[in-house]
This record gives structure tokens, C-alpha cells and sequence, in this order.
């Protein structure tokens, strides 16, 4: 399991492959997995030209199946 600053630390370097194309954007959520089978959803807020981290949850994925 991963801790919050590394959780935090991933999603920003996921960030620029997310970033909208419209500037007037102000909220933005996007999912990431970690092997094996950790996956977060998390949220940003932007402010003023900068993009900043707002929080995060670890997302239960159901195998197929269940």
C-alpha cells in the first residue's frame, strides 16, 4: 500500500498527460493503477494557472465475474 506523499507524488507526474485543452477548466479527476492492483482517483483544482493536488481515494476494482 502506498503512503499519501507518494500517492500525491504519482498523480503529479501523471498530471501533464491529463491536463484539458480548454483553460477555462477548473477541476479535473482522472484514475491511476499501480501494479499489481492499487488503483486512485484523484483531484485537482486549478488556481489561477497552477494545478494543485486536492485529495485522493483508492478505487475497489470488482473482478469480472464477482
Amino acid at each position: 500500500m502506498l503512503n499519501d506523499k507518494q500517492i500525491k507524488e504519482i498523480a503529479d507526474s501523471l498530471l501533464p498527460t491529463f491536463l484539458p485543452k480548454n483553460d477555462a477548466e477548473t477541476d479535473l479527476t482522472f484514475n491511476f493503477t499501480v501494479p499489481p492492483n492499487h488503483t486512485y482517483k484523484v483531484w485537482y483544482e486549478k488556481r489561477h494557472t497552477t494545478w494543485l493536488f486536492v485529495k485522493f481515494e483508492k478505487v475497489q476494482i470488482q473482478k469480472r465475474g464477482d
